[in-house]
């Protein structure tokens, strides 16, 4: 657990925090999932020690998580027509432009009916 933990907050310590410094608001909270090396006391205490608070969300709430629409509208997307595909990259590719295509309005609509949907969790 320790070593995946590290490596959870590697991956937070070299893209969150840039991230987040780069948007420059100090006034947010990073979500996500209830995965043991998310809840861990290592990742806990390095979320502390850079003053982020981590949105509590019930255990068994996947539909609390923004992207896991996302996946499920890029899902239909890529596999449109019951498109297959023979290889990584011709997936990739297809994924990608999925990506590319989806309309940042569909996000904010999924962001913004996070706080309805957490309610009603409650």
């Amino acid at each position: 657990m320790a070593d995946n933990s590290s490596k959870y907050i590697e991956t937070l310590e070299n893209h969150l925090m840039p991230f987040a410094e780069n948007i420059g608001e100090r006034n947010w909270e990073y979500q996500h999932d209830n995965a043991p090396i998310h809840t861990s006391n290592a990742t806990k205490n390095y979320l502390n020690s850079k003053n982020v608070t981590a949105f509590k969300q019930p255990l068994m709430s996947p539909d609390l998580n923004p992207i896991e629409n996302v996946w499920d509208i890029m899902s239909l997307k890529v596999y449109k027509n019951g498109g297959q595909f023979y290889s990584v990259n011709a997936l990739k590719t297809a994924t990608e432009s999925a990506w590319y295509k989806f309309k940042p309005e569909i996000l904010q609509t999924l962001i913004m009916s996070m706080e309805n949907m957490y309610t009603m969790s409650y």
